[in-house]
């Protein structure tokens, strides 16, 4: 198991890609719609701070399911939020 610390820059990390490839896509590729694209960067914001909030209440006596059901959660919204992502190119 990583540390908190390590875990919370990974997720830092993982939402500042995405939220650059948001910007990126609003900027400069044609035929992007903008509201979405502002509404998919603010989504990316909460994202990142429910987990990080999620990871500093860890649950004292069951830390190994706390963690499973933590990287499954974290890994559906990623995958909610890339779909949403490619369907902006559209």
């Amino acid at each position: 198991m990583a540390s908190r610390r390590n875990l919370k820059k990974e997720i830092s990390y993982v939402i500042g890609d995405l939220f650059t490839e948001c910007l990126i896509y609003k900027e400069l590729v044609p035929g992007t719609d903008k509201a979405a694209a502002d509404d998919l960067m603010v989504e990316l914001l909460k994202i990142d701070n429910e987990f990080t909030q999620r990871i500093n209440h860890t649950e004292p006596g069951n830390a190994k399911a706390f963690y499973c059901t933590f990287y499954k959660d974290f890994n559906e919204s990623i995958t909610n939020v890339v779909d949403k992502l490619n369907k902006l190119k559209k």
